[in-house]
């Protein structure tokens, strides 16, 4: 009956599911999702930003490993946009979602975007990088209960 919208303000709704069901599918290619109307990828993909990062080679569009990549073929050697990386690297969201069905309340349950292995070949470093999740009475939390504590010790 409620949607976890932590904000007042207008929200692109098309942008946030496409987005997602972008970074679900693994692809790494900004312009899939500018094909659908959604643009907040395609400075990162344009050329003069490609050329500008240092990556000349590479084909106008291609973000490198970044969210969808790391999501499903963490550890994967990445080459570019259109390489099939089946079965190749860690398929976290995967991993996430067995658990949550066979070991719900495992500790464990965590997918990071954030790969310093790879952060070379990103055009654009990742802005919210793990994904911490836990069952709590059969519901799915996405935030982990020491969250408050964390950020108070963190900050000292």
């Amino acid at each position: 009956d409620q949607f976890p919208l932590l904000t007042t303000k207008r929200v692109f709704w098309k942008g946030v599911l496409e987005e997602l069901l972008w970074f679900i599918k693994g692809s790494t290619n900004a312009k899939e999702l500018s094909a659908k109307g959604v643009k907040i990828w395609d400075a990162n993909g344009s050329r003069e930003f490609l050329d500008k990062q240092g990556f000349s080679t590479r084909e106008e569009g291609d973000l490198g490993p970044v969210y969808g990549f790391q999501w499903r073929h963490f550890g994967a050697e990445y080459k570019d946009m259109h390489t099939d990386y089946s079965n190749q690297g860690v398929d976290q969201l995967q991993k996430v979602i067995e658990t949550i069905k066979t070991n719900p309340d495992d500790r464990r349950i965590i997918m990071c975007a954030w790969n310093p292995k790879g952060i070379e070949q990103q055009t654009s470093s990742e802005c919210s990088c793990t994904l911490p999740s836990c069952m709590l009475n059969y519901v799915l939390s996405l935030c982990q209960q020491s969250v408050p504590f964390d950020v108070l010790a963190y900050s000292l």
